[in-house]
């Protein structure tokens, strides 16, 4: 059940790669937030629900402070007889996409209703940081699940999250692997240039939920010892469907995981984020922490010891950790008086405001600033 040795290295968890749902600009020590204005969503079509489009300019302006990448969303009733990738590339310029940076560092999503294409299309600035396998990827595994289903807004929010976690990569300076697509299963790439183009049908229900098909609950068991509950994790993650009910986790977390709806590009991309990167495990009596080494970007895991075998606590990350967008750090502890803050917090320091854990990976974001 182990995974290769290489795979030994880290994987942040599910809930820090889904937490959109908590997603919130840092409070502390930053830059004011910067001014919105109606420009990130263009729906002409009308899919969007009017109460999220606020949301989706908000979090996009603070990417936008924090990266300096300028991303649009862009619905269309139909591309009026020219084709999608035409009409892509007109907005890019008449919109100046990415123009405010003077780096062409600009994302355009645009959706064709008629047509049921979607087309991604990334300016020259952002090529190195977004290649086409990677916009490839998105394109054919995450939106064709969220678009299928129905559920537009949360696969563009998930696409979001997606996209900016690759750019805050880049900008620590780790480059795109592609070797490690190949370590995933179930991926499907496209040849061509800049961005992406595929054909994606809104609210068909193409595909069925993960937990239509679950695996034996015993196909990932809990671990001897945390860490091999974490190889467990990686095993059970690169593997499509995910199902939440299974040994590996908490009987609460279960129930939690239940509640999501997460797309293999998303799973995969999680598993391709942090593959490398190095981690450290405590363990103190019936709890583990593991935290990482070798990135910033990810929230530490929870392990708890029931029966003799070590399972991982996703509702704990749920309640213990926040994630962040706009300031030095995109994540912070926020644990109380829970067993996991009372066993490690002479672990836990504040760093400008933020509780982070010590010994762990704490280089800051760069900021951009405003723009």
């Amino acid at each position: 059940m182990h995974m290769p040795r290489i795979l030994q290295i880290s994987i942040v968890a599910i809930i820090a790669a889904t937490a959109f749902y908590i997603l919130k600009p840092a409070s502390t020590q930053q830059a004011p937030q910067p001014a919105i204005t109606p420009s990130h969503i263009i729906d002409k079509a009308g899919v969007i629900p009017t109460q999220d489009i606020p949301k989706f300019e908000q979090y996009m302006s603070w990417i936008m402070r924090e990266s300096g990448v300028d991303m649009r969303f862009v619905f269309v009733p139909s591309t009026e007889g020219t084709s999608i990738e035409t009409m892509a590339a007109k907005l890019l310029d008449q919109l100046q996409i990415g123009g405010r940076t003077g780096q062409e560092r600009g994302v355009l999503l645009l959706y064709d209703m008629q047509g049921q294409q979607l087309k991604v299309e990334v300016g020259y600035g952002l090529e190195a940081y977004l290649p086409d396998a990677f916009v490839n990827y998105l394109a054919e595994d995450h939106a064709r699940m969220f678009f299928s289903s129905g559920d537009i807004s949360l696969g563009l929010r998930t696409m979001l999250r997606l996209l900016q976690q690759r750019i805050r990569d880049a900008v620590m300076g780790n480059d795109f692997d592609p070797r490690t697509l190949h370590k995933m299963q179930s991926l499907t790439h496209m040849s061509g240039g800049a961005g992406a183009s595929k054909d994606v049908s809104i609210g068909d229900d193409a595909e069925p939920p993960p937990d239509d098909n679950p695996p034996d609950p015993m196909d990932y068991p809990a671990g001897d010892t945390p860490k091999d509950a974490y190889y467990v994790y990686l095993d059970w993650l690169s593997n499509w469907p995910l199902s939440s009910q299974v040994d590996l986790f908490t009987p609460e977390s279960r129930s939690y995981l239940k509640a999501l709806r997460i797309s293999p590009a998303y799973a995969e991309f999680i598993l391709m984020a942090e593959y490398g990167k190095r981690f450290e495990i405590v363990e103190r009596g019936d709890v583990a922490l593991l935290y990482f080494t070798g990135t910033p970007f990810v929230s530490p895991h929870f392990f708890v010891r029931e029966n003799e075998h070590w399972r991982m606590d996703i509702a704990a990350e749920v309640r213990d950790t926040h994630e962040h967008v706009g300031g030095e750090y995109t994540w912070a502890y926020s644990g109380k008086d829970d067993k996991y803050t009372q066993n490690f917090n002479d672990l836990l320091i504040n760093i400008k405001g933020y509780t982070r854990i010590r010994n762990g990976d704490n280089r800051e974001l760069t900021i951009s600033g405003s723009y």
